[in-house]
């Protein structure tokens, strides 16, 4: 059985490497997909569960082209939905709907696609459409010059995360705090400190892997996969009850949640005992300078953070400098092998402090969040 998880474009390798730890799924990766070879339609159930790299969890139907002319498009999705068997997926009175998000510059629009879709599977399976409450979701994804076509498993935006109620501005989203923590080669008996907490995305990520708590455990009743036909007959009580045993809540974990403003320690408190890791995290405000006095020498392992940059609001100069200090702690507090992995817009600035602080980039990578571009960078000792 083939599933396709929907991540952030530069993070595909780590949605691979998710969905292999979690479910054993073989992977292959395509841009701003991984697509899954799953034993069954359970596993993929669980990665809409737990998987904290995923936007979208699909089953995938099928796999076509997409061009730059909206008739030859139409033509190859609906003849793709047209051999595809969808009969599994309805009974006599299941309704559905269609929906498609798009990567990409096309000269046709989602709804264009959704359209097209929608009469297509209408006309094949003689089904209703029901754009408030289907019993099936589908969902069609557009990167760029390909269609992915398939069942929304979870029925909503799992990128999205029911703790982030006390938001920085600034704040990462989930997904992108969790492949961080991975591109950072995070271990569950690592110390982590994130300097620029925020609002605590980075280091209640880290706990929610960590501690294996699955990070839509607060909301899984909402999702979708439960009431699908090919499922209607599973024990998800059960289900859940045994992948929830594997949390491993009296684990210790060093993570370490910091920043210089007390709004920003609050705001990251309340999102973590909202994420259920309150207890996982230490939480203090301390400014930057003053770290070695929280830390012993070597203590930390990784740094994983979203750093300050220029703007309106900061003066280059300024930021400069708190580089500088940033480096001057890290050689201090990170140990022999330690590492610093950082996300920010444009990383120049950081490298050439890193450089004379004797710190190098062993890696840098392209994300996309949206439109936004980003650079993860991870830094070594020279």
């Amino acid at each position: 059985m083939k599933g396709l998880i929907i991540t952030h474009k530069g993070f595909e390798d780590i949605a691979a490497k998710e969905a292999e730890e979690l479910a054993g799924c073989e992977a292959e990766t395509e841009d701003s997909v991984a697509i899954l070879h799953a034993k069954n339609l359970l596993d993929l159930c669980l990665l809409s569960y737990k998987a904290q790299s995923a936007i979208k969890v699909m089953s995938l139907l099928a796999k076509t082209q997409a061009t730059q002319d909206i008739a030859e498009t139409a033509s190859n999705l609906n003849r793709a939905i047209a051999d595809t068997d969808l009969s599994p997926w309805f009974s006599e009175n299941t309704t559905f709907k269609v929906v498609c998000a798009r990567t990409g510059t096309h000269r046709f629009t989602s709804q264009d696609i959704m359209l097209e879709a929608a009469k297509t599977i209408k006309d094949k399976t003689n089904r209703d459409i029901s754009l408030d409450n289907p019993d099936i979701t589908f969902y069609i994804y557009v990167a760029e010059s390909t269609i992915y076509f398939g069942v929304d498993l979870a029925g909503m935006d799992l990128s999205k995360r029911d703790y982030r109620i006390f938001a920085h501005p600034a704040a990462l989203k989930g997904t992108i705090a969790y492949c961080l923590t991975r591109l950072a080669e995070y271990k569950r008996t690592d110390t982590l400190l994130d300097p620029f907490t925020k609002s605590g995305i980075i280091p209640i990520e880290a706990a929610l892997y960590a501690t294996k708590t699955p990070v839509n455990h607060y909301r899984k009743d909402a999702l979708a996969f439960r009431t699908l036909k090919p499922l209607e007959n599973e024990d998800f009580d059960s289900f859940f009850k045994k992948i929830d045993r594997e949390m491993n809540t009296g684990s210790k974990t060093s993570i370490y949640s910091i920043d210089s403003s007390m709004p920003s320690i609050t705001a990251a408190q309340k999102n973590a005992k909202l994420a259920g890791v309150v207890k996982k995290i230490t939480f203090s405000r301390i400014e930057l300078e003053w770290l070695d006095t929280k830390f012993s020498e070597g203590e930390i392992d990784k740094i994983v953070t979203s750093p300050p940059e220029e703007s309106s609001r900061l003066h280059s100069r300024f930021v400069e400098k708190l580089y500088k200090e940033l480096f001057y702690q890290a050689k201090y507090a990170l140990s022999v092998k330690g590492t610093m992995t950082c996300i920010l817009r444009n990383p120049e600035l950081l490298k050439k402090v890193a450089q004379l602080n004797g710190f190098t980039a062993e890696h840098e990578r392209a994300v996309s969040l949206g439109k936004e571009q980003l650079k993860a960078i991870r830094l070594i000792r020279s």
